[in-house]
């Protein structure tokens, strides 16, 4: 709460590149204001879901949003955006709305999930950190991390700061907001192919939050049928305690990479990228994970038969 989500928002709709764009926000309690803060226009309709938070009392209303978006948001017959932009509650737990994403087939067959930015306040993460377990599950949850207020903190404290972010994601991007000013360069940024995880990471711990974060690399292709047996099992090592899985897959008879995304009980379906984000080939799987016992999951990674 108040790290500067709506702030970055705007930066980001002040873009050429992000007209046609759909808004949705979320505020927590009844009384609604952060949709009036937000840049509107014609090309930018902002929807508002107030009153609670979108992970939960409000997850239905966000759901019937986004089915309803492709005619409720259209002109002449044609859809008026390209893209939407969910700006949630600071108190939002990401993995039921990602859960949402995936598992209403109207939705998944209308969108496909491009990626979850955290915003981080360096003058007040330390304290949130301590005391909201929403903010961990959010970090761990990123694709990417959006610092702000770093100008307001000294290079020892900010410095800090990256560290832990880095123990509890080590996986995700850490982006200073001081330093990214305008909303072009924050969308090349967030336009950017998806860099492959470490291969080789070491295994990292952030003890107050006992989160564990392991990278597992293999260098021959995965048959397609075994990359299959080893999703069915997906329910086996999934639960609250699974903050983060992402896989880049070389799977035999593909030429572009597989990627994998999981976060507690969801897992989004495998999307082919459109090439590898470096010149070295090879399948990674990274977890972050709370209270997973490790030989469990080397168990379950074992089950890829990449040995």
């Amino acid at each position: 709460l108040g790290s500067g989500k709506t702030t970055l928002l705007n930066r980001l709709l002040a873009a050429p590149g992000m007209s046609d764009t759909l808004v949705v926000i979320n505020e927590y309690g009844d009384a609604s204001l952060d949709h009036l803060l937000v840049t509107h226009s014609a090309e930018q309709p902002v929807v508002e879901l107030p009153g609670g938070c979108v992970c939960c009392s409000l997850r239905g209303d966000l759901a019937q949003t986004l089915r309803d978006a492709h005619w409720r948001f259209a002109r002449a017959g044609r859809r008026q955006f390209e893209r939407i932009v969910i700006e949630t509650t600071g108190l939002a737990d990401p993995a039921p709305i990602l859960r949402t994403l995936t598992q209403d087939a109207r939705i998944a067959a209308r969108y496909r999930l491009r990626c979850t930015l955290t915003v981080v306040d360096a003058l007040h993460a330390a304290g949130t950190l301590a005391t909201q377990d929403e903010a961990v599950r959010q970090i761990a949850a990123a694709d990417h991390l959006l610092i702000s207020k770093s100008d307001l903190t000294d290079a020892d404290a900010l410095g800090t700061l990256r560290t832990r972010l880095e123990r509890i994601n080590p996986f995700a991007p850490q982006t200073d907001l001081q330093a990214t000013s305008d909303g072009a360069a924050l969308m090349a940024l967030l336009d950017a192919p998806p860099p492959r995880p470490a291969r080789f990471l070491p295994v990292m711990t952030d003890a107050p939050h006992a989160i564990r974060a392991d990278s597992f690399a293999f260098d021959r292709p995965i048959a397609a049928g075994q990359l299959d047996a080893w999703l069915a099992g997906w329910p086996d090592i999934a639960g609250p305690g699974l903050l983060r899985m992402k896989a880049l897959f070389d799977v035999e008879g593909h030429t572009r990479p597989m990627a994998l995304h999981g976060v507690q009980h969801t897992l989004h379906p495998p999307t082919p990228l459109a090439d590898w984000p470096d010149a070295s080939r090879g399948s990674t799987v990274v977890f972050i994970t709370r209270g997973i016992d490790a030989e469990a999951l080397r168990e379950y990674v074992a089950r890829l038969g990449l040995d």
